[in-house]
């Protein structure tokens, strides 16, 4: 790498780099929060919504810092002049955006405070928000792949259900199939779905959660438990999926957890919404929007203590059973 390259990426001047006689790696790792990074190491690439983010947080700061400096001007103070080998503005953009990049990259979605309902193992790092964290993963819902089946598969620890485009549902003991019926459909708000209606419901955001929020039946489930099931047992198309996980943030009660582990020590990110007697809690893998594990506690009532739990190894579809 040539002096002139070293000019080019750090916005140095050729005899900043001459007289200093840095090599590239000095250079480019000369600015505030370098040692962060450096210590941080490998990280997984923060997610396009955390990085606009970051970014806008970023932008603002230098604003500030600029504005300060021009009233500064104007009162006739004396302005700092920049740190060598670099622009002022650039330093604080850079350093900014590294300690930024490390609070994104290097840690998961943190607990806000609250108490989770049963053991998990939280994350010491930043706190966030339901609403940040279901966003982020909406953005993850959109981009997977699109597919098709004749079947839909749930594989829970508990065994594999098939479900038909006819709503015919199968299970598998030992090996061999058994056909239980009809399943019930999918609840959303007033709304009954099956195979057909779901591929027709609506994808905005602002539209489902309409729907969640329209009271429904006296014995329907509640409007987090509706949006889960459809995220964990459905074959919704990925825009719809990443609909519900925006729509839920819309919902009032919904808590950040964190980072835990489900009962088979994968790890996710936790979401809660309590109600008058129960609490519902889901975990999702950001990485894939994949729900991992849905559990609901009954917390008054007679059957105050009982808690019913789903744990999802995958879902999909598939062209047979078996």
């Amino acid at each position: 790498m040539s002096t002139y390259d070293d000019v080019e990426r750090t916005g140095m001047s050729t005899q900043d780099v001459e007289e200093t006689g840095m090599t590239e790696r000095a250079v480019l790792l000369d600015f505030p929060g370098a040692d962060e990074l450096v210590a941080a190491g490998r990280v997984e690439p923060p997610s396009a919504q955390a990085l606009a983010r970051a970014l806008e947080g970023i932008e603002a700061a230098v604003a500030v810092q600029e504005a300060g400096h021009a009233a500064q001007r104007e009162r006739g103070a004396v302005v700092t002049a920049p740190l060598r080998g670099m622009s002022g503005r650039r330093r604080v953009l850079v350093g900014l955006f590294t300690a930024a990049a490390v609070a994104v990259g290097a840690v998961t979605y943190a607990n806000t405070g609250e108490t989770p309902t049963d053991t998990g193992t939280r994350s010491e790092a930043r706190a966030d928000t339901a609403s940040v964290f279901l966003d982020d993963v909406a953005t993850v819902a959109a981009t997977r792949s699109v597919s098709s089946g004749k079947y839909w598969k749930t594989h829970l620890t508990v065994g594999d259900s098939y479900l038909s485009q006819s709503m015919d549902f199968y299970v598998v003991n030992d090996g061999k199939a058994y056909k239980k019926g009809r399943r019930p459909d999918w609840q959303l708000g007033p709304k009954d779905l099956d195979w057909k209606s779901l591929d027709q419901l609506t994808t905005d955001p602002a539209k489902l959660l309409q729907l969640l929020r329209t009271p429904p039946r006296p014995d329907s489930i509640s409007p987090f438990d509706q949006a889960v099931t459809l995220l964990g047992e459905s074959p919704a198309s990925p825009k719809l999926r990443a609909g519900l996980f925006k729509a839920m943030a819309g919902l009032k009660g919904v808590k950040l957890v964190g980072t835990v582990k489900d009962s088979t020590g994968r790890g996710g990110t936790a979401l809660e919404f309590a109600e008058a007697k129960s609490v519902g809690r889901v975990i999702v893998d950001p990485k894939t929007s994949s729900i991992l594990e849905y559990t609901f506690t009954w917390t008054a009532g007679a059957s105050k203590g009982k808690v019913t739990h789903q744990t999802y190894l995958s879902v999909g579809f598939t062209d047979k059973i078996g």
